[in-house]
């Protein structure tokens, strides 16, 4: 009699230190799976639309500085290179605060600049001097930054991920400024149809005298 009572004690606790461990498990089942969906959540597909205005970002800062760098080198104008310094500065910052950005959502953006601009880099390497001057202003600064201004204003107001959004939209005023700033020192080569010294003021408005040395160069 007392062995059964025994066996039946036993056979009760060994029961519910079972019963314990199945809601340890489900318990921290049910953690793993939130935890799970959090970083569901917070990640991104390679190929949603956000990622690819990531990349294409990154792309476009990646290749302005690396011009920006060459103009430091090869322009003829100190507006020039003062715009190009710009270019350095605000690009470089915005793509630490991109590539964080991508790391929080598990996107592994390009190492460099995309083909077609790497074409664009290597066409600006022949180039020295006025002739540099212009096709960098027109190429790198206008052309450029009008893309990307469409770029930044499309995904600041369609973008479906938060972060991406809020980055576009912050960035998109520097983008702009960097437009007009590049408007304003293409303006002033063709006006003055050669080279030009001078220096930008705050708004990228350039204060100078024309060197019309070379006014018979077509802009």
């Amino acid at each position: 009699m007392t062995m059964l009572l025994i066996v039946g004690v036993f056979v009760l606790l060994t029961g519910m230190s079972l019963a314990r461990q199945s809601q340890n498990a489900n318990a921290n089942s049910g953690q793993m799976t939130g935890a799970g969906s959090s970083n569901a959540n917070q990640a991104m597909t390679a190929k949603s639309s956000d990622a690819k205005f990531m990349m294409t970002a990154a792309e476009g800062g990646m290749a302005e500085v690396e011009m920006g760098r060459m103009a430091l080198e090869r322009a003829s104008s100190d507006a020039v290179k003062q715009y190009a310094q710009r270019m350095i500065d605000d690009h470089t910052k915005a793509g630490d605060e991109l590539k964080q950005l991508a790391d929080t959502k598990g996107i592994r953006l390009p190492t460099g600049p995309s083909p077609k601009q790497m074409a664009l880099i290597e066409k600006l390497r022949q180039k020295t001097g006025a002739d540099f001057d212009r096709m960098y202003i027109k190429e790198g600064g206008v052309k450029a930054h009008q893309s990307m201004e469409k770029l930044f204003q499309k995904e600041s107001t369609q973008g479906k991920d938060a972060d991406a959004k809020a980055f576009a939209a912050k960035t998109l005023p520097t983008v702009q400024e960097h437009l007009r700033m590049a408007r304003d020192v293409s303006a002033t080569m063709t006006n003055t149809g050669g080279n030009m010294n001078g220096n930008m003021n705050g708004n990228g408005n350039m204060n100078g005298n024309a060197n019309t040395s070379n006014s018979n160069t077509t802009p």
